[in-house]
């Protein structure tokens, strides 16, 4: 059945000069407001991708990798501004991935998620256009010149990484029949910059057929301003939203009740406040996924007496071993004392050891996954996510985004499709596990030992573990008399 309404909600009202328009994603059809339309295409994908995933319990959450009318079959951008390509009433095809990682051989979908959800997605399109009609002859082949970063910005994308001299070389797109424009583009923050044309003679110039306002006084030069393309705070205050990506996750995602709640008890002193704002962003995005992640460790947390939602330490570990983060693991590099120092700071809690046995909380966990993803993305990051030469680290709300789209939620897939797990969540034998936790802990209790690898805390190891089992299996299988006897 096709799903309708409001992103924030069924039955929320759209305005006058408002847009809706039909999103078909994996057979389902999905209607997304979208207010005026000045919302990157990548913003109408990822809202696509959302209510598919909520909608479809428990489906996998799954990224978009493409995105085409569904008219004409024609490829739209990622930054595409959706007033400008679509009209109201339209309706596109939003493909998704359907594994883990995009296949080698296809290309298009790979360029397409990098330039919507990748490093440098966050940059938006600076064009310079040498002018047709102009009675100069030839056509240049490079645009020169030095860029400054809107002093608002800097303290966000530094002058040094993203601004002085440039030279970007400029390329023919057919615009027509036997019509072309000659453009050069490049992917930077708000900024100003002067600018020539490089002839084919390497002569520079100006375009004479350029608008008069885009001359600097003398005329030896061009000048430029570029702003966000799309509905962004004029400055990285920590009062509004400001992430420089997509149109705020606010105006068009349904928030859980929760995330408020989550969002103020969370401590993250470590984070800058305009970070902070940006990262908020990413979460409310996913905040939906990170929780069902959260509740299928939280099972056998849940105390019936107090009502009180936790998880583990140890369910931590867990996550971030399957991930393959641990220092120990091929191309792991993240301490267990470091997550330990993070768990202390999280909590307020010092002298946390035994750290295994600890409880954490819907906020420290949505912490401590800030924490791990800045970690491995932004400051110790694999081959595949390391920065191009002369760039710097990604940045937090980015690295966020992509810890969990190309990390957590792999590794989630593979949670998806374990029968153990999913025999374990179904309620009849939920309701076994519930009703004999305190036998299950005591029996951990007893066989649980010091482990060195631990920081020697006391867990059960794999190899104590498998011998239970195969002295209780052993015993299963005898016969009734040899039972009672090994049982006295």
């Amino acid at each position: 059945a096709p799903l309708t309404g409001a992103v924030g909600g069924s039955g929320v009202g759209v305005g006058r000069g408002s847009m809706q328009i039909t999103v078909i994603a994996d057979g389902t059809r999905i209607v997304v407001p979208c207010g005026v339309g000045r919302q990157h295409i990548r913003w109408l994908a990822l809202v696509a991708a959302m209510r598919l995933f909520r909608e479809k319990y428990p489906h996998a959450f799954r990224v978009p990798q493409r995105v085409m009318s569904a008219d004409s079959s024609k490829r739209l951008s990622p930054r595409d501004i959706i007033r400008n390509v679509l009209k109201d009433g339209d309706s596109v095809i939003v493909e998704l991935r359907q594994g883990a990682a995009i296949p080698e051989d296809d290309e298009d979908s790979r360029e397409w998620l990098e330039e919507a959800y990748g490093p440098s997605s966050n940059l938006m399109e600076c064009t310079f256009r040498w002018k047709v009609g102009s009675k100069q002859e030839g056509f240049p082949e490079w645009v020169r010149g030095h860029y400054r970063v809107d002093e608002k910005w800097q303290s966000v994308y530094p002058q040094a990484e993203f601004g002085g001299p440039f030279e970007i070389q400029i390329v023919s797109e057919e615009i027509g029949p036997g019509e072309f424009d000659w453009v050069a583009s490049w992917k930077g923050p708000p900024g100003t910059c002067t600018y020539t044309f490089v002839m084919e003679d390497g002569k520079e110039t100006v375009c004479s057929a350029a608008d008069k306002d885009s001359f600097t006084p003398r005329r030896t030069k061009h000048k430029a301003a570029f702003t966000w393309d799309v509905p962004i705070a004029p400055g990285p205050d920590p009062e509004i939203d400001s992430r420089p990506s997509t149109a705020s996750s606010r105006d068009g995602a349904q928030v859980d009740p929760r995330f408020e709640e989550d969002w103020e008890a969370m401590k993250i002193r470590w984070v800058e406040s305009f970070m902070k704002i940006r990262a908020k962003d990413v979460l409310t995005e996913f905040y939906a996924l990170l929780i069902d992640l959260f509740d299928s460790y939280a099972f056998m947390g849940l105390d019936l007496a107090t009502g009180q939602h936790t998880i583990g330490m140890d369910d931590w570990k867990h996550l971030i071993l399957n991930c393959g983060l641990m220092h120990g693991q091929p191309e792991g590099t993240l301490p267990w004392r470091e997550v330990c120092a993070w768990f202390e700071e999280a909590t307020g809690i010092r002298g946390g050891k035994p750290f295994l046995s600890q409880r954490v909380t819907r906020a420290q966990y949505l912490e401590l996954l800030m924490r791990t993803a800045g970690w491995a993305m932004c400051e110790h990051p694999r081959s595949q996510h390391a920065p191009e030469p002369g760039k710097g680290p990604m940045q937090l709300d980015e690295g966020l985004f992509r810890f969990i789209t190309d990390v957590l939620i792999p590794v989630m897939d593979v949670y998806d499709d374990d029968p153990i797990r999913k025999d374990a969540v179904q309620q009849q034998n939920l309701m076994v596990i519930q009703q004999n936790r305190s036998s299950m802990r005591s029996l951990y209790a007893f066989l649980a030992q010091p482990w060195p690898s631990c920081d020697g805390e006391r867990v059960v190891v794999p190899a104590t573990l498998q011998a239970v089992l195969e002295d209780v299996c052993a015993k299963l299988e005898a016969p009734p008399e040899e039972a009672a006897q090994a049982g006295a």
